[in-house]
């Protein structure tokens, strides 16, 4: 406290006003942390507020149910909602970035949002605690450590779902030619498209597990009613793989013109291992570029140290004498 109050005097030079600057700065933050609190709890133990809550999330009002929300989960929507209303979850980049990370909750956006406002507030309150700890830590450094705190609480957030996205889609990646190939033997047998996805989804189911539940949904989404396009074109958009897209569209067409989907599986199942191979070969192909970084920070001095080192003490030992 002594610490923040030298800080406050510092900047206003006049102590009696500092004093009453640090007084009036802790009564609001503990006036507003206290109604923070409070609002919070009422709306938490609200039995009809919470009731609401769960059936919008689909637990049908009982708390006690397995995998039923937590309060802090509650909590965490609660402050979501102030920032984002309903429609603009629905269609936002926000939602497909959730999606393709794997945060299919209804109330995803809402606990994205809460977090991403609530994580800098944390970070930046440690940091002010713990710039007493500093030694001699001046007035600039402290406010830039703060802003520190508070640039990388809204970040983080941002980073660990971007890179969930990546890690997730690459997996994606990575077993769609196992299950495009399982297709193709399912189709030719004389399996139709939605038993076919059914059969991959249940294959796949421990290799892949993530690709499984993703087919597994369209197959549900067919039963439900929905025409195999409109279910394939969801597959797209919650993947955002755009291998997954271009199968849909050739699949999209062959429903449409009657043709024969095993025919447009092996199709698009060559051209996709062609694509594939002219993938890894341009990767390869920047490897030597790629190499030369390393080999002159790297390698090289050390070569050089190695191979000149001797010559060079020589000639130091020679002039020496001199």
């Amino acid at each position: 406290m002594e610490y923040l109050l030298s800080l406050i005097n510092s900047v206003v030079g006049n102590e009696q006003l500092a004093r009453l600057l640090f007084a009036g700065a802790i009564g609001l933050s503990v006036v507003l942390a206290v109604a923070t609190l409070v609002l919070l709890a009422q709306g938490l133990q609200d039995p009809v507020h919470r009731r609401l809550l769960l059936i919008k999330r689909g637990h049908g009002g009982d708390g006690h149910r397995q995998g039923s929300p937590s309060n802090l989960q509650l909590m965490l929507e609660q402050v979501g909602q102030r920032f984002v209303s309903g429609e603009q979850e629905q269609a936002s980049a926000t939602r497909t970035l959730l999606i393709h990370a794997g945060f299919r909750s209804q109330a995803a956006v809402q606990m994205y949002w809460a977090v991403r406002l609530l994580t800098p507030l944390v970070l930046m309150a440690l940091a002010v605690l713990a710039l007493p700890l500093i030694p001699k830590v001046s007035l600039l450094l402290g406010m830039g450590l703060v802003l520190l705190a508070l640039g990388v609480g809204w970040l983080a957030p941002a980073i660990y779902v971007d890179s969930r996205r990546n890690a997730r889609m690459t997996r994606l990646l990575v077993a769609f030619p196992d299950a495009l190939d399982l297709m193709v033997v399912c189709v030719e047998s004389g399996l139709a498209l939605p038993q076919a996805i059914e059969r991959v989804s249940e294959e796949i189911a421990v290799s892949q597990p993530e690709l499984a539940m993703e087919l597994a949904l369209v197959n549900s989404e067919i039963r439900a009613g929905i025409p195999s396009t409109e279910a394939l074109k969801h597959l797209a958009e919650r993947t955002g793989l755009e291998d997954i897209r271009g199968l849909v569209s050739l699949l999209a067409q062959s429903i449409r013109f009657g043709t024969s989907v095993g025919t447009t599986l092996r199709v698009y199942a060559e051209e996709f291992r062609d694509r594939r191979t002219q993938q890894a070969e341009e990767k390869a192909a920047k490897i030597g570029t790629k190499l030369v970084f390393p080999l002159i920070f790297c390698l090289w001095p050390s070569f050089f140290l190695v191979a000149i080192g001797p010559a060079i003490i020589g000639v130091f030992k020679v002039f020496g004498k001199l």
